[in-house]
């Protein structure tokens, strides 16, 4: 489950998003954003973990992560790898936009149906506009 907070943070983005056990195979966690706006940080604490993890991405109010390696409605638009026992932090200068709302999925692969969840929780942060 992700906690929303709309004060403002920081000067690049005013939501913090803190999803503490992101997963795949429960499906996306929905629009954690609740809209449109930007993307300045991204970080991942898989450090519980002895097998690296992928947070998926997409912009999409209700989005289902994908089943099958095939490009479609669940295919990530952004995905960020969290090496084992790291924690990692992305920052991305001036913003990536987003349109409906981002929903996000963490999984232990890189293929676009990957549904397996890390064996412990993966910890992920966001920064947004």
């Amino acid at each position: 489950m992700a906690a929303t907070s709309t004060s403002s943070i920081t000067e690049l983005g005013g939501k913090y998003v803190l999803d503490r056990n992101c997963t795949g195979a429960n499906g996306a966690t929905a629009n954690v954003t609740g809209g449109a706006g930007s993307i300045f940080m991204v970080q991942i604490n898989n450090e519980a973990n002895s097998t690296a993890s992928y947070l998926k991405i997409r912009d999409n109010a209700a989005a289902t992560p994908a089943t099958t390696a095939a490009n479609g409605a669940g295919t990530p638009h952004f995905s960020f790898k969290a090496p084992a026992y790291k924690k990692i932090t992305y920052a991305i200068p001036g913003g990536a936009a987003f349109t409906a709302g981002l929903s996000m999925w963490c999984v232990t692969g890189t293929a676009v149906g990957d549904q397996v969840n890390a064996s412990s929780a993966v910890i992920v942060k966001l920064i947004c506009s």
